[in-house]
């Protein structure tokens, strides 16, 4: 089987869905899968993104292809998707397309190409337009109806993608993933609590931030630009926090060495929000920390024990008692290093085959 991974937008190697594609590509590809990533863009920094994920610069069994979606100053799917079309007639056949982009629904019908999409939250509950929401709306229902397969980050998900758009389809649940376990925790009982990944509106920061000075608890920052700190600062009382830009996958141990906890602090309000499978987990786990979470529906995926604190509800008080009550316990440290052996990357590649049809292969 050979199958295409499609993905029309430009990569920039700072985005999650980024190290999320590309992971799973890799996995894929390691196990035997022949697998074509076709982005609308930036090569080179997909290419030195692979360096992050990978242990080499070339991966067997995985092609890079980025095509443009540009046009003199234009940019657009429609160029990207003349640009696919053309380059598509010089290949062999694919036997599957994989996709998490609604764009890239229309492209592979057009090519003749069965695709299996992938949910990771609901477009059409995005804040914007009516009209814009109707669009989207009447897209990602056809994007989903005629996918050869569904798969979707956690059974609440799919539950809810089937009562959105009124389908009855048959969803793989198939969380998100990690590196495999360090071979010892690096967490300790007196260090910082830390919170990695983006600085945007998506994330209850604010709220971890005051409660973090209400409990006169140390907390550490890890994601964003300068830029985008300073608007924070802008906004909060930031002295005392450390913060640092944005790292790869393969500092993060390093980055998160000495700390007490991760945090993901999600907020349930945006769209984002109440069905995301956060990547932090996985790399909080693997690192032996234990975590502090918003209480997120995909968390009934994957089986989190006790080591992964649930906060009912992300508002300012909740988290002033959790960071206020929290206990660092060795045995815990150890049960979340555990538990990400089972959710690396390789078996998630492994719950894809099978879902492909094609675990023998």
């Amino acid at each position: 089987m050979r199958l295409l991974y499609l993905y029309p937008e430009e990569w920039t190697g700072r985005r999650a869905r980024e190290v999320h594609t590309l992971s799973t590509c890799v996995a894929l590809a390691e196990s035997g899968v022949d697998v074509t990533l076709v982005t609308a863009g930036g090569e080179p920094e997909l290419r030195e993104h692979l360096l992050d994920v990978a242990d080499a610069a070339d991966v067997p069994g995985l092609n890079l292809v980025a095509l443009s979606r540009t046009l003199g100053p234009i940019q657009s799917t429609s160029i990207f998707s003349r640009n696919f079309t053309h380059w598509l007639r010089g290949q062999p056949p694919f036997d599957l397309a994989y996709i998490i982009h609604l764009k890239a629904g229309p492209i592979s019908t057009q090519a003749g190409i069965p695709y299996a999409y992938e949910a990771h939250g609901i477009f059409a509950q995005a804040p914007q337009s009516a009209a814009r929401q109707r669009i989207l709306h009447k897209l990602e229902g056809q994007v989903l109806s005629a996918a050869a397969l569904c798969v979707a980050t956690s059974a609440p998900l799919a539950v809810a993608l089937n009562t959105w758009f009124a389908l009855s389809k048959d969803f793989a649940i198939v969380p998100n993933a990690g590196l495999p376990p360090l071979d010892w925790g690096i967490s300790a009982p007196d260090g910082p609590f830390v919170y990695c990944g983006s600085i945007d509106d998506g994330k209850e920061l604010a709220g971890v931030i005051q409660a973090a000075r209400d409990t006169q608890v140390p907390l550490k920052i890890v994601g964003g630009t300068e830029e985008e700190w300073r608007m924070v600062g802008d906004q909060l009382d930031t002295s005392g926090i450390e913060w640092q830009p944005h790292v790869l996958v393969h500092e993060l141990p390093e980055v998160l060495a000495g700390a007490r906890a991760g945090l993901i602090p999600t907020n349930l309000d945006m769209p984002s929000g109440e069905f995301s499978c956060p990547m932090k987990l996985f790399d909080y786990a693997r690192c032996g920390l234990p975590v502090l979470s918003t209480a997120l529906p995909s968390l009934q995926s994957l089986d989190a024990g006790s080591w992964c604190t649930q906060i009912p509800s992300p508002a300012r008080g909740a988290w002033v008692e959790a960071l206020k009550n929290f206990r660092h316990e060795a045995d815990q440290a150890e049960a979340a290093r555990v538990w990400s052996a089972g959710h690396t990357w390789a078996k998630r590649a492994e719950l894809l085959k099978r879902t492909f049809g094609m675990e023998d292969h």
